[in-house]
């Protein structure tokens, strides 16, 4: 029952972020910075926004952290609920047509103790969920590729080079574009690393440490429930859902692919 109420909890606010955003984006206007240094615009906040009323008409206390306004108490705090108001803001600023809402709620700040997550792509109205048992799209159970050897056909991979002091970093990147059939990069890491584990990505890499819990923790979580391959490259321990550094990760659709794309980087 408690997965029950929470599954719909999450979906209602995804559902309404995702209603708020089309309605604003009409008019897109900046409204300076984040807690990250990244501009934030109307349609996040109002994203934001409408993630808060469905979390207060619910009744349950929620400490949401957000990658907008940080930490917000609703109805007096308690339950954990990461959130991602708007994954893909320049693409939506610029009409590129893939962006999406991120949320998972957990009972503490352990990774481990997360509950039920779920992205919604803003453009389709698509809603991936995991409630701990199955990843569903749209309502319909999905695995990840049965895909175990290299190359990869299907993979976002996430070159950057700006900015980059790695002297290692080029030669690992290339390494793993040599093994990808088709690699994508959506501009939305939110959906992109939810994908592999309903299939429709082989693998996500980022080597580069510039995602953030928001991005990830709801797609990790599926990840975990699906049995697919994810790890963290430069956290070792377990991830805590207040973590504020950057991460570079690589999730794979199972164990056997998700070693051999270490393997090419080791």
């Amino acid at each position: 029952m408690e997965i029950e109420k929470f599954s719909k909890i999450l979906i209602s606010a995804l559902e309404h972020a995702r209603n708020r955003i089309i309605k604003s984006r009409e008019k897109i206007v900046s409204l300076g910075e984040n807690r990250f240094g990244d501009t934030t615009y109307n349609i996040d906040y109002e994203a934001e926004k409408a993630i808060v009323e469905e979390f207060k008409k619910s009744g349950i206390g929620f400490t949401m952290i957000s990658e907008e306004s940080g930490t917000i108490d609703v109805n007096g705090g308690g339950l954990i609920a990461v959130v991602d108001p708007l994954d893909g803001s320049t693409n939506a600023v610029r009409e590129i047509p893939c962006y999406s809402v991120s949320i998972c709620i957990s009972k503490s700040l352990k990774f481990s103790d997360i509950i039920v997550s779920g992205v919604i792509n803003v453009i389709t109205g698509d809603i991936i969920f995991c409630d701990g048992k199955n990843v569903y799209l749209n309502g319909q159970v999905k695995r990840p590729s049965s895909r175990t050897e290299l190359p990869l056909t299907l993979a976002t991979v996430i070159p950057r080079v700006y900015g980059v002091e790695d002297s290692r970093y080029g030669e690992k990147l290339f390494k793993i574009l040599k093994h990808v059939r088709y690699p994508r990069f959506f501009g939305t890491a939110a959906i992109e690393t939810a994908y592999v584990s309903t299939g429709n990505l082989d693998a996500f890499i980022e080597l580069y440490p510039r995602l953030r819990v928001v991005d990830i923790a709801s797609s990790l979580y599926m990840a975990k429930t699906s049995g697919a391959f994810f790890k963290l490259l430069n956290i070792e321990n377990e991830l805590n859902l207040s973590y504020d550094g950057r991460i570079s990760c690589i999730l794979a659709a199972n164990n056997v692919l998700g070693n051999k794309i270490l393997d090419l980087i080791s």
